[in-house]
């Protein structure tokens, strides 16, 4: 059995997003954390799964990410608290809708 030991506890915020240019995609994209066959961890491209430089790593806020074209998307029906969807939530809706 292959037991995986990895620090759980991140230097950065729960809230922060790892963004690194991906030369393939030729933009900057989010990334993903995978582990490599000597279990150390290193980041990818979410498009494509190129290796990102560790260098190159960043890390962004939510307003970061939606400035590269990523975004949070409430689930259809709102955002879950009891009551939204049905216009009676706090958050007011986007514009367009």
């Amino acid at each position: 059995m292959t037991v995986y030991k990895l620090g759980v506890a991140s230097e950065h915020a729960p809230t922060e997003f790892p963004v690194a240019h991906c030369a393939l995609c030729d933009k900057d994209v989010l990334c993903y954390t995978d582990i490599d066959e000597h279990d150390r961890e290193l980041m990818r491209c979410l498009d494509c799964s190129t290796l990102a430089e560790p260098a190159a790593l960043r890390w962004l806020d939510l307003h970061g990410i939606e400035d590269l074209g990523y975004g949070y998307v409430l689930p259809e029906g709102g955002c879950g608290r009891p009551g939204c969807g049905n216009g009676r939530c706090g958050r007011a809706a986007p514009e367009g809708e």
